[in-house]
Parts: C-alpha cells; structure tokens; sequence
C-alpha cells in the first residue's frame, strides 16, 4: 500500500518517488515539507480576538470614512508603508473586474510603460518619504518590455535603499510560460510574488472574467510548481477574487494550502461605480474557511481586514473586503500609495477605484517635486472627490 501522508485540507498518496505533476496528487506533498519560506505572522497586539458579538461571529469591520484621515501627516507613507508601482498599463489578459491600478482597463486606452530609469528616480524619493516594501503591478509585470533590466535591477536597489524591506511583485502568472522570463524572475532577489489565480475548476481559466488565458491547473502545473521549487525559502502566495462562487474560491484555497503557499481572498471590488452584492455569501465564505482549516478568525487593526489565525499566530489565509463598499478610505489608505506611468511621467492615484485617471502628477519638467509627492500622501484615501478644491480637479482644464 502507497503511504497516505495528512497536508492542511487534503490527503495525499505517495507513490514510491515517483515525480508526478499538481493533478496526479503526489509532487505537492514533497514540495510542502521541503518549503522553508519564512511565516506571516502579524504582532499579536494588533489582532482583535473575536470578529463580531453574537453566536454567529460575524465580522465587524472598523471603518474609517474619508474625512477621519485628512489631519494624518503627509511627510511619511503611513500604514504598511507600501509603495505600489504599475510598471505598465498593458496586460496579457481581460478581466471584467480590472482596476488597472487606477487607470482605464488595459485595452480600453493606449498602452504606456516606466522607464527603468524613472524608476529608479521614484523609488529614491519614495525612500526619503518612509516607504517599506514595493510591489511591482501593471497591467501585469510579465509584459512590461524590460522585464529581465528590472529583475536585474533589483539587486542594486535593495543595496542602495536598505530601509525598503519588501520587494514583491502580483501578476497574473501567465508570462512566466516563457522560459526567458521565468529565469529572469527566478534569478531575481525579489522576495514575495502574488499570483492571481480564480478557479482551479475543470474546464475553467484561472480567470474566468477573462475571455483569453489559460486553465488554473495549466497555471500551476506549468508556472507555480516550477516557482515553488526554485523559491523554497521565499513567500509564494494566491490573490483570489472571490465573484460569489464559495465553491470556486474555497478549491483555490484548498488548492493554494496543499503546495504549502499562503492565500489572500479578495471581494470583488466595485469600480468606478458598479456595486456587487456578494458581502453575505463573502462573510460566510470566511467561516466556512476557518472551520475546515481549523483556524481562528480575527481582525487585523492596523488595516481593518479579517485574516485567519493558526496556533502559533501565523496568518496562511486573509480576507480583503471591498473597502470601498463601506467607504472605508481611511483604512484603504494605509493599504498602498499607487502610481501609474501616464504620458506625463508618473502620477499617483489617491482613489484608485471610484475616481480613476484623476492623478497627481509626481514629476515636473522630468524631476520629481517633494511638494507634489507630499500631496498625493496627504489626498490618499480622501475618498471619490478627493480632487475637489485642488490644484489636480480635472473640472479646472475643461474651463
């Protein structure tokens, strides 16, 4: 008889050493015991620990509306003092919920791209203004046209700004099929990556508001696996949109836990308007959760959020409710400060949501002004109509 080995969610049978792939059940579990990666574990004072009053435990979240967070100061990026940067508005597929970080979606509006030097240039002034982790988006980093420069980049960046601990990147996986790229990335000294994937279902693409791409299995099979074994001592995690489909989201739970990789189950967000109604289904996603995985619910302070605990305070599965649906703009604040490239040079987008393309532009005559990112911190998180009364009110080039 093969030995039957017990992972988080799932059991497994090993078959001798054979080398099987994710869908024949065997290599996951290898993988598992051989990742080394270091735990989230957030400081204990910062988790509350219940999530609601009542016999049903359910969440209350501790929102903070606009108006709350305008007297913060605007000399440091507060929060988790992360920095976000959209490589490039271009992206390899089209899902229906896209933010492209703030701007229209990616094939609504013609293509625009960094430069690896005005990169450099945003990150040395992002550095003087208390940034602590970056994160590389788009569009998706996999098509940004340096892609192997900026891998290559990173290395000395991380030399000549010590403060900035983290350096990751979210993409939706796909572009790491090439070979070339894949290595680039594997080379890289970026720490965490956060790969977007929706559905492992049969038939199905990892994302299935996307009409192009490919299965979720291909994903792993083909890019996560891969990336597991080279990274064994770096954070792999899953961004899963949750559209209302408990039993999609929770197979790419069960999923991302039997290759020993974290999960982050985001609720869809409402763009530029449009609302969802997925908020009861998404509350009782979160306790179905806990209890096949066998932890505790709690929320995390500092940024209003549910994340789910093991015994030793390790968070391998997070809640991202739709801040927006309760206009909590003063806890989103403390999420990401977000920049995009634009024709103008980068601008960053203090509502990234319900008031997108309206930007502060950071750079003026191609050099970055102080003052300029001192307000795109201070009007982060100051709601739709943040622009109101401002220099950056699109109404004032119309007239």
């Amino acid at each position: 008889m093969p030995a039957r080995v017990a992972v988080p969610g799932a059991w497994f049978i090993l078959s001798g050493l054979t080398v099987m792939s994710y869908s024949e059940l065997t290599e996951p579990v290898a993988l598992l015991r051989e990742r080394t990666a270091p735990l989230v574990r957030e400081p204990a004072e910062d988790r509350s620990s219940t999530v609601g009053d009542g016999p049903s435990r359910s969440p209350r979240f501790n929102n903070v509306p606009p108006d709350l967070a305008a007297s913060e100061k605007n000399d440091v990026i507060p929060g988790r003092g992360d920095l976000r940067i959209s490589l490039t508005s271009a992206c390899n597929l089209r899902c229906g919920y896209c933010h492209n970080e703030g701007q229209e979606a990616p094939w609504l509006r013609a293509k625009t791209s960094a430069m690896l030097g005005n990169i450099a240039k945003l990150l040395e002034i992002a550095a003087r203004y208390g940034v602590k982790s970056v994160k590389f988006s788009g569009g998706d980093p996999g098509v940004y046209p340096g892609f192997p420069r900026l891998m290559d980049a990173i290395a000395d960046w991380r030399e000549r700004y010590p403060s900035i601990g983290k350096w990751g990147m979210c993409t939706n996986g796909v572009p790491f099929l090439d070979s070339k790229k894949f290595e680039a990335l594997v080379a890289s000294r970026l720490d965490n990556i956060s790969i977007g994937i929706d559905s492992v279902e049969p038939g199905e693409l990892s994302k299935p508001s996307s009409p192009v791409g490919i299965s979720g299995q291909t994903l792993i099979d083909k890019f996560v696996l891969p990336l597991v074994k080279e990274w064994s001592e770096r954070s792999i995690k899953f961004d899963t949109v949750f559209t209302g489909d408990k039993r999609r989201t929770l197979n790419v739970i069960r999923a991302a836990r039997r290759l020993g990789v974290n999960v982050s189950v985001v609720e869809i967000n409402g763009v530029m308007g449009t609302a969802h109604t997925v908020r009861s289904k998404f509350l009782k996603l979160i306790a179905e959760t806990a209890e096949e995985f066998r932890l505790e619910p709690g929320l995390y302070k500092p940024v209003n959020e549910i994340y789910l605990y093991d015994e030793q305070g390790n968070t391998p599965i997070k809640f991202y409710q739709d801040h927006c649906r309760d206009l909590d703009c003063g806890n989103c604040r403390k999420l990401h400060l977000r920049v995009s490239p634009t024709a103008q040079g980068w601008g960053a987008v203090p509502c990234f949501l319900q008031a997108q393309s309206t930007t502060i532009p950071l750079m003026t005559d191609g050099q970055f002004s102080d003052a300029r990112f001192e307000d795109a911190i201070k009007y982060n998180g100051q709601g739709p109509q943040w622009f109101k009364g401002t220099p950056y009110d699109p109404s004032l080039d119309a007239s």
